[in-house]
């Protein structure tokens, strides 16, 4: 569409335009980082119209059909959704991602998308400043993850026979994002260009060694601190959740050790003795008794999240081979 109707061009004002998306028939999808214009045109049965769709939603999802397309944004209004032809649906649902990212504040004004990038319930967002990662059936909402590059500690690729990990190292922890082999190029790419960018470099050793550079004073504070207990703290927020690494300090052979000292102490002196508890052999085997119920509930819940680690990782295998 070379020229917006006057319609569309009263309604958008001075907004700066991100996309804007000729549909066919005289039909236009024009995006600005507050809201998204549909403007259909006049025909036989329909009066020329335009509809606007605010961003500051909370969520953000897409149903995908043969021929057409739903958008569905939904905020504190409820949801609205429009549809647009299954042929122009990944140039509008890119549009309308950064239109909702800019509205609602995940980024900036002066900040540029690099590329987007959606692999079944995984979007990925590259900007000049940071990463930006969402899991699930919609493509965008509240519940997501931002890997800032100038928190960065380290970036890698990892290659498998089916799919690539993105890693990356921010904050003392480790995130991987695995992505389409054939799509692992491009992301490798638009990933490195602009971390790259943002901190000076050209290549990964030159990456690494500019962060050493600039990490001197958190390093020396993370050697202060035992990671141990920093792993420790992680798991008690994680509401009770324990690791398959990880025991009870109670679980431990001294404890197994002392209910027996106490059994056999107890067969060698057979008179009474007032001045000892009755209940210490008791409340010692109570104790083991617990102990060894806590490690098999944690063996079994182990088993289960491993099986349903399996079960997942064989589901997208098919999802992404069109099963």
């Amino acid at each position: 569409m070379d020229e917006l109707p006057a319609l569309v061009t009263e309604a958008v004002g001075d907004a700066a335009v991100i996309e804007t998306v000729d549909v066919g028939g005289g039909d236009a999808v024009v995006v600005t980082p507050e809201a998204t214009h549909v403007y259909r045109s006049e025909g036989l049965l329909s009066d020329e119209s335009l509809e606007g769709y605010d961003h500051d939603v909370e969520r953000f999802a897409v149903d995908a059909g043969r021929r057409k397309s739903t958008i569905r944004l939904d905020g504190i209004d409820g949801e609205r959704s429009f549809t647009v032809p299954g042929s122009v649906a990944d140039g509008v649902i890119e549009a309308v991602l950064e239109g909702v990212l800019r509205a609602t504040g995940v980024v900036a004004e002066a900040e540029t998308v690099d590329a987007t990038f959606r692999f079944s319930e995984l979007t990925l967002v590259v900007t000049d400043r940071q990463l930006l990662k969402h899991v699930g059936s919609a493509v965008w909402d509240e519940e997501f993850e931002a890997f800032r590059y100038e928190n960065l500690a380290d970036l890698d690729f990892e290659e498998g026979s089916v799919a690539t990990q993105v890693v990356v190292e921010a904050d003392g922890r480790k995130q991987r994002v695995k992505v389409p082999n054939e799509h692992a190029g491009r992301v490798r790419e638009d990933v490195q260009s602009a971390v790259f960018e943002f901190h000076g470099v050209s290549s990964l050793g030159g990456l690494r060694a500019a962060l050493e550079d600039g990490a001197d004073d958190e390093t020396d504070r993370d050697e202060a601190t035992d990671p141990n207990e920093d792993e420790g703290a992680d798991d008690a927020s994680e509401g009770g959740f324990v690791s398959a690494d990880w025991s009870p300090p109670a679980d431990q052979d001294v404890t197994g050790s002392r209910g027996m000292d106490t059994a056999e102490s107890g067969n060698e002196d057979d008179s009474p003795d007032d001045t000892q508890p009755e209940t210490t052999e008791v409340d010692t085997e109570e104790l083991a008794d617990e102990v060894e119920a806590l490690r098999e509930t944690v063996e079994y819940q182990t088993e289960l999240l491993e099986a349903q680690g399996e079960t997942i990782e064989q589901l997208v295998d098919e999802l992404r081979r069109g099963r």
